[in-house]
C-alpha cells in the first residue's frame, strides 16, 4: 500500500542526501513525548477534533518533509516487542493487513494515485507491487531497527523515496499529491483490522495492542506522517479512540458505497495475490473487508454488530449473494480464526503455512512462474549488495 510522500523540492540537499543514502540519524535529545508541554498534538487527543483536522487540514499536506530520524519520543523495548508479536500472530495480521490493503482501495484520493501510476490495475502489475509491499512490511518486522545499516532502515528510506516520486509525477499529471490524510488513512490498512477486530477473534492482549500501536506510531512517523496526523497515538488508548473513529466515519461509509474502480482494482489485488495463496477469492475478501468494518448486511456471527446493536430481521445479508466457493472461504476462515487460532498448536500451524507461502514465493513461485514467466515471477526489493532496488512506474499521460 502506498505511504506516499511529497515530491520533496523544497527539501534541502541534507534531506535529499539522507533519502537516497538510507542513512539514518538518531534526533536530539528532548523531552519524552508523553510529557511534552502542549502542542497542536495534545489539543487533538478528542477523537472528533482528530478526524476534523485530519480531513480538512490533512488533506492540504503533503510528507512532513523530516528527516528520516527517530522521533524523540520512541521506545526501543516497546518498537521490539511489537516486532515480535508479528511472528506470534503471523496469520491474523497477514489477514488483517490484507483487508486493510483492500479497504484503501475505497478511498477515492488512493485510488486515484494507485490508478495513476498503473501499478496495480492487472493482475501481473498487481502481483509484482503487493509482493514488494509484503516484502517492505517483513522488513521492518524482521530487521534490527538498532543497526543503521540493517535493511530495515534500507527499506524505509527506499518506501519514502519512491512514493516521493509517485506523488510528485502524480500531482503533474491532475490525481493529485498524496496528502498527510492519505497517509494516515493508509497507515489505518496496516494497523486498523487488526487491533479494532483482535475481540472477534478473542484476542484480548493489552500488551500486543500497545506494543503493535508504538511500532506503527514509529513507522508511520519515518514514512513521513506528521505526530498530528498519525492515526497511531501516544499509547494504546488514543489510538484505539482514533482508528475506532476513522473506521466508522471514514471507512465504513465508504465501504458501504464502493465504486466499479473499487471492485476492479481490488479484482487485480486479489487475482495478482493467488499465484501466492490460491485460497484467495475476490468476493470472500471483499466480504471479510466490509465485514471488519462493521458494513452492515456484511455480518456472520450474532457479536458482529458493534456496540450492542441488534441487527434488523429485514436487513438482507449478502453472504448469501456469493457462490458457494467464497461462502465455504468464508466460513471456513472465520471459523478457523475465530475459534480455534485461540490454541497455540493451531497458531503455529496456521502461522507455519503463511511462513511457507513467503518462502515459496521468495525462492520459488511455481504459481507466478506458470502464469507470468520466469523472470517476471521474481520479485526483489534489495540488491545483491543490500542496497534499495529501485522500480519503474508506468504512469499515465493523459
Amino acid at each position: 500500500m502506498q505511504f506516499a510522500d511529497i515530491d520533496g523540492s523544497s527539501s534541502s540537499s541534507r534531506k535529499r542526501e539522507t533519502l537516497d543514502s538510507g542513512k539514518m540519524h538518531v534526533g536530539p535529545n528532548s523531552k519524552d513525548g508523553h510529557k511534552a508541554p502542549k502542542t497542536k498534538e495534545d489539543s487533538l487527543l478528542d477523537p472528533e477534533r482528530y478526524l476534523e483536522h485530519l480531513l480538512e487540514d490533512g488533506s492540504q499536506e503533503g510528507d512532513s518533509e523530516e528527516e528520516l530520524e527517530l522521533p524523540p519520543w520512541f521506545d526501543e523495548q516497546l518498537f521490539r516487542r511489537g516486532q515480535h508479536y508479528f511472528s506470534e500472530y503471523r496469520f491474523v495480521m497477514n489477514a488483517g493487513m490484507l483487508a486493510g490493503l483492500i479497504a484503501v482501495l475505497a478511498v477515492p484520493s488512493i485510488l486515484r494515485v494507485l490508478s495513476c501510476t498503473r501499478q496495480s490495475s492487472t493482475a501481473f502489475t498487481a502481483y509484482r507491487r503487493y509482493v514488494r509491499t509484503i516484502f517492505h512490511t517483513q522488513a521492518w518486522y524482521n530487521n534490527n531497527i538498532s543497526d543503521r545499516s540493517s535493511r530495515f532502515w534500507t527499506s524505509i528510506a527506499a518506501v519514502r523515496r519512491a512514493h516521493s516520486r509517485s506523488s510528485h509525477a502524480c500531482a503533474r499529471r491532475g490525481a493529485g499529491q498524496i496528502t498527510q490524510k492519505d497517509l494516515a488513512l493508509t497507515q489505518f490498512g496496516f494497523i486498523g483490522f487488526i487491533t479494532m477486530g483482535a475481540h472477534r477473534i478473542q484476542l484480548y492482549d493489552e500488551d500486543f495492542l500497545e506494543a503493535t500501536s508504538h511500532m506503527w506510531r514509529v513507522l508511520g512517523h519515518l514514512l513521513g506522517i506528521k505526530d498530528e496526523y498519525n492515526i497511531c497515538g501516544r499509547s494504546w488508548a488514543e489510538s484505539k479512540l482514533r482508528l475506532d473513529i476513522v473506521m466508522r466515519k471514514v471507512y465504513e461509509p465508504a465501504l458501504e458505497n464502493t465504486s466499479e474502480d473499487f471492485y476492479v482494482m481490488t479484482e487485480a489485488l486479489i487475482n495478482g495475490l493467488w499465484h501466492m495463496n490460491t485460497m484467495l477469492s475476490v468476493d470472500a475478501n471483499i466480504f471479510f473487508t466490509k465485514r471488519l468494518a462493521c458494513v452492515k448486511g456484511y455480518e456472520y456471527y450474532s457479536f458482529d454488530h458493534s456496540n450492542g446493536v441488534v441487527r434488523d430481521p429485514q436487513q438482507k445479508l449478502h453472504y448469501y449473494d456469493m457462490g458457494w466457493w467464497d461462502r465455504f472461504i468464508v466460513s471456513y476462515g472465520l471459523f478457523l480464526v475465530t475459534y480455534l487460532h485461540r490454541y497455540a498448536v493451531v497458531r503455529w500451524y496456521l502461522n507455519f503455512r503463511v511462513w511457507l507461502v513467503d518462502v515459496l514465493t521468495y525462492y520459488l513461485p511455481y504459481m507466478a512462474i506458470w502464469k507470468f514467466g520466469f523472470k517476471s515471477a521474481y520479485v526483489r526489493i534489495f540488491r545483491s549488495g543490500g542496497e534499495a532496488q529501485d522500480f519503474a512506474m508506468g504512469l499515465k499521460d493523459d
